[in-house]
């Protein structure tokens, strides 16, 4: 019940083995399912005793429907390996169950009918799984309740995953990292020191201002001349970080952009070196040696 498939791939509709595979999904479905079948025929057969009964509290009936319900929409939310992008709505969703539920359960557990109080015992346990999902769903992927439980999941909607993470991060909008390009870098006349070149093409006419320079520079040796900065369009590289204090464990498989060169691949459960962890990029190095930048959010600190 998590987050995590894939690079760029679309989605492949229901599918049960994202709930088979998944033990908390599975269990949670399961027995709010069965509470649900509890309370609903311990509320039938309540309904019918009290046929006559002009007092009867019909409320709990929109609490059944609503409950069906928000039992379908999670089915559905997780077969379908959607999590990430509804897990908003589940987490409404789930608070306004506990209140109807609440209601129901006050309606039938004081009563002296062991039909009523069958079915508020089923309310009680589908309030039960919504305060679960309601946790669960509230809570980040990298929370460490939710880290855990994911990490018994066979299956992970990493392209769902993938993609909301370059969206949020603007794509390519990460901090600057040590293989990132820098921008190039202005001089002014003072520091070029008569060596600009004011024609933006070129030619002829900068051979021939160059000559003009070299020799009006008369004695001066090539010694005695300024250097020459770096190219402003040349690629900079900036020296790695030789410290990694931090470790975190991956909680998501993750496959790097193939058109990022900064970007590192590594597997569920596998434990990184992180220099930096202020940023929603971090600066990691796998045991191998490699290095480069891993999504925050795939990541646990240990």
């Amino acid at each position: 019940m998590n987050q995590s498939r894939g690079y760029g791939g679309r989605r492949k509709g229901i599918q049960m083995g994202n709930i088979l595979g998944d033990p908390f999904a599975l269990a949670t479905i399961s027995i709010s399912a069965l509470a649900w079948i509890i309370a609903f025929i311990g509320f039938i057969v309540s309904a019918v005793e009290a046929e006559d009964d002009p007092g009867f509290n019909n409320f709990p009936w929109w609490s059944v429907i609503y409950s069906l319900l928000l039992n379908i929409f999670v089915f559905v939310i997780v077969a379908s390996d959607t999590i990430h992008t509804y897990h908003v709505a589940l987490t409404g969703y789930c608070s306004a169950g506990i209140v109807l539920t609440s209601v129901a359960i006050h309606a039938l557990i004081y009563q002296q009918s062991g039909a009523r109080q069958a079915a508020a015992a089923g309310f009680v346990l589908i309030a039960i799984i919504q305060m679960i999902w309601t946790f669960y769903f509230g809570s980040t992927p990298s929370s460490t309740p939710r880290a855990f439980l994911d990490s018994f999941a066979l299956t992970k909607e990493s392209a769902t995953m993938h993609r909301q993470t370059m969206n949020a991060y603007g794509g390519t909008g990460r901090p600057e990292t040590s293989n990132s390009v820098q921008p190039p870098q202005m001089y002014t006349s003072a520091q070029l020191n008569g060596f600009e070149n004011p024609s933006p093409v070129g030619g002829t006419s900068q051979v021939n201002g160059a000559g003009s320079r070299a020799s009006a520079m008369g004695g001066y040796s090539s010694s005695q001349l300024p250097k020459s900065a770096a190219s402003p369009g040349a690629d900079t590289e900036v020296v790695p970080p030789t410290e990694y204090p931090y470790r975190a464990k991956a909680i998501y498989s993750y496959e790097a952009n193939p058109e990022d060169a900064n970007e590192i691949a590594f597997a569920k459960h596998e434990i990184l070196e992180v220099s930096d962890v202020s940023g929603r990029w971090w600066q990691a190095r796998k045991e191998t040696g490699e290095t480069g930048i891993a999504p925050s959010n795939y990541l646990i600190l240990l």
